[in-house]
């Protein structure tokens, strides 16, 4: 995690890892896990609850203590104050 959740504002551009999993191929009988980060932007933020972001795909998420994420790019507001 690139900070904590709690940091986030409003605007911020983020990137979240997931693990998805990769088609098997004929030599390998099972799927493997692959990361990938997923962009997101914060939309919404309390102070007593999680981050809401929505992810490119238009996908709506909170930002749980336990997920994988990194700052792209940080809100304007963030920036001047």
């Amino acid at each position: 995690m690139a900070g904590h959740s709690a940091d986030l504002l409003v605007g911020e551009i983020i990137e979240i890892k997931y693990r998805v999993p990769q088609p098997a191929f004929d030599e390998q009988p099972d799927s493997r896990l692959s990361d990938r980060w997923i962009a997101a932007e914060i939309i919404h933020r309390d102070e007593d609850a999680f981050p809401i972001a929505r992810l490119a795909d238009g996908q709506i998420t909170d930002i749980r203590a336990y997920m994988t994420w990194r700052r792209v790019s940080r809100s304007v507001d963030a920036n001047h104050g």
